[in-house]
């Protein structure tokens, strides 16, 4: 076996539906598994006095079966390379799927199929004859009655002047498949970033003193001072920090930070997340976040909630219909498992073609 066959079958065992749904079922199980532990924050973990607290709760809870949970990153698992790679897997199960599935999906979407293609009846789920119709009216009223139904209708003429229409509906629809993988893909993808490059780091800057961040050895704040705004009645409006940000050792912007007005540098977000009084002033303290997923994982639950409204809500089908020339018409029809009310519409077409014998 060269090297192109194995490849290939790699390619074409990924994009099975089962592989997809075991590795969906292998990294929810390893979710479940890693939420029954206490999961070790990178901020507390890089917290010394906070570490060792929590490690001495750890040790109290699991005692002897501490040292070996650890070993295998329990308390770290959503971290740990089982679960990172088999993040990495699913990510990559789903880009295969995808590119697989793209040309076929917008092949659906935008090739008009053949009018008179004979296939189709026989793919179809849905079918009647009707004979005793008024030929030279029939053509123009089935294309009225298709087009108020939403449908895009196409005519043309055949072997032994059998006149065909095909009317189609919500065929870009198929797409929708196609957002929904890209979609799980980014999230994914952000998920990882933000597991593997993410970190959050708390701040605590006394009254002018100038506080670095341990995860970015080029970014400092300096706290220039924190005010409490009130209202006309003495209650507390806003509670607001103003820093001066300092990046190279140089002083670079001054800002300030309040209560759900978070600030942002470098792609570092920083929120106030508390304050303490000292006799020179107030001490301020924020929490540095970074999280490189953040806007991946957004875009892809705007991304999925589009593929799966489009996919759901929009079922692509079609209508076929020959008109043969002593005035028998056979109707043809075919829907997406969604369109639960297609078989009643069909019905329906059917009985309103049965009128015009009158």
């Amino acid at each position: 076996m060269t090297a192109r066959d194995a490849l290939r079958n790699v390619w074409q065992f990924l994009t099975r539906l089962k592989v997809a749904a075991v590795l969906i079922a292998i990294l929810l199980g390893l979710t479940v598994l890693g939420s029954c532990f206490p999961q070790l924050s990178p901020s507390m973990a890089a917290d010394a006095e906070r570490s060792a607290v929590w490690v001495a709760e750890v040790r109290a809870r699991y005692g002897s079966l501490t040292n070996g949970l650890a070993a295998i990153r329990m308390f770290g698992w959503f971290r740990s390379p089982i679960f990172l790679v088999s993040l990495g897997l699913l990510a990559v199960a789903t880009l295969v799927c995808t590119l697989d599935r793209w040309g076929v999906v917008w092949s659906r979407a935008f090739r008009l199929p053949e009018v008179s293609s004979h296939r189709a009846f026989g793919a179809a789920s849905h079918s009647a004859q009707l004979a005793g119709l008024p030929l030279a009216d029939l053509p123009q009223m089935l294309r009225e009655g298709l087009q108020e139904r939403g449908f895009r209708v196409r005519s043309e003429t055949g072997e032994d002047d059998i006149l065909c229409l095909r009317g189609d509906r919500n065929r870009a629809a198929s797409l929708g498949t196609l957002v929904t993988h890209v979609a799980v893909l980014l999230l994914l993808l952000g998920t990882i970033l933000s597991g593997g490059l993410g970190w959050r780091e708390e701040l605590i800057i006394e009254p002018g003193q100038v506080a670095a961040l341990r995860h970015s050895s080029q970014l400092a704040l300096r706290n220039e001072g924190f005010t409490i705004g009130r209202y006309p009645d003495g209650s507390v409006s806003a509670y607001r920090a103003r820093v001066t940000i300092i990046n190279g050792g140089h002083e670079v912007a001054r800002r300030v930070v309040g209560i759900n007005e978070p600030l942002t540098f470098a792609g570092v977000g920083f929120y106030l997340t508390g304050y303490g009084e000292r006799e020179d002033g107030h001490a301020v303290t924020l929490l540095a976040v970074r999280d490189p997923g953040y806007i991946l994982v957004i875009v892809a639950g705007f991304l999925l909630l589009l593929g799966l409204t489009v996919s759901l809500t929009f079922p692509r089908c079609w209508i076929q219909a020959r008109v043969e020339p002593e005035g028998t018409l056979h109707l043809a029809g075919w829907a997406e498992r969604r369109a639960c009310d297609f078989g009643r519409e069909f019905t329906v077409l059917v009985e309103e073609v049965e009128e015009w014998k009158d």
